[in-house]
Order: structure tokens, then C-alpha cells, then sequence
């Protein structure tokens, strides 16, 4: 074969290498940009003063997650409380709490209450979500207690994510 017959070979070659490639990533990238729906109305609005970021690279909603210690010590001296965490994203504040041991589930007043103390201390949440799902209260004080010791959690900001996606659907 003469060199310009290589030339032009190769470069077909690369070109549909190129669009094999992009034709590939095209439904990875129209994933991450989908929208989840908006607030389902359960939840209000709530935003937290953070202590630690992580940033990450990534296309979905959450990318920088801060733990809000404030706002967790004002939710823990609510009476029905016993221990929470806050995670704020965004204008989202995530709540991990641990009711006491006359509680057997969140109610709407509890979880009002909770949101109303994550908005004291920081006005510019928007959404605050509140589970007592103990996976997820594990996870998260697992991550806050790592966060504080100084150990790397990276991977955490997908994990969340993920975390966030199958524990409140309708969050964005």
C-alpha cells in the first residue's frame, strides 16, 4: 500500500473509532442529565451551614456535599431525637436521625420540626429530607465519623447519590 493510501486508511479507520465512541457515551451522558421531577410537596425546603466539603466530577445532581454540624446538634435537642446528621447539597439538606426509644416512626410534626431547625441555621435551604432508615443513618454517621477523623471518602458523592436516588425518589 502506498503511504497515501495508509494515510487515508487510518484516518477512516480513527474517524469511526471516534464515532463509535461518541455514539456510546451519548446514553451515558443523556443519563446524567435528566431531570428527576420536582418536590413532591412532603418535604419542606431546608438548607444547613457546612464544615467539610467533598467535590467530585460528576453529572448528577449532587457534587459537593457538606456535613452540617449546627444544624444536627439543634435537631438532637428536639425532644423525640435522640442523634442526627445532616448533609447538605446544594440547597438540600439530607437528615439521618435516631428518634428515642418511645418513637416507632417519624411523624409529620417530628420531621416539621426537624426541617424548621435545619432553616434556623441556614435560611437558604430549599428541601430538607428526613429518614430514620437505619441503612442510611449508618451510612451517613459512618461518613460524618470519617469525614472528622481525617480518612479520605472518596467515592462517597456517587455513593450518596445512589443513596439519595433509592431512599427519596421524588429529591432533586
Amino acid at each position: 500500500m502506498a503511504y497515501k493510501e495508509k494515510m487515508t486508511l487510518t484516518t477512516k479507520v480513527f474517524t469511526k473509532m471516534v464515532i463509535a465512541v461518541t455514539l456510546a457515551m451519548l446514553p451515558v451522558l443523556a443519563t446524567g442529565c435528566g431531570n428527576n421531577g420536582g418536590n413532591n410537596g412532603d418535604n419542606d425546603g431546608v438548607k444547613q451551614q457546612g464544615t467539610v466539603r467533598q467535590q467530585a466530577n460528576t453529572n448528577n445532581a449532587n457534587d459537593r456535599i457538606r456535613v452540617a454540624d449546627r444544624a444536627a446538634e439543634k435537631i438532637a435537642a428536639i425532644p423525640a431525637v435522640e442523634q442526627a446528621n445532616v448533609l447538605v447539597t446544594q440547597r438540600n439538606a439530607y437528615v439521618a436521625a435516631v428518634l428515642d426509644d418511645t418513637r416507632d416512626r417519624l411523624s409529620r410534626k417530628i420531621e416539621d420540626q426537624i426541617a424548621a431547625k435545619v432553616r434556623e441555621t441556614d435560611p437558604s435551604i430549599q428541601n430538607v429530607y428526613v429518614s430514620t432508615n437505619p441503612d442510611f443513618v449508618d451510612r451517613i454517621n459512618t461518613y460524618v465519623r470519617d469525614v472528622r477523623q481525617g480518612r479520605p471518602v472518596a467515592g462517597f458523592v456517587d455513593e450518596f447519590n445512589e443513596m439519595v436516588q433509592r431512599i427519596f425518589p421524588n429529591a432533586r
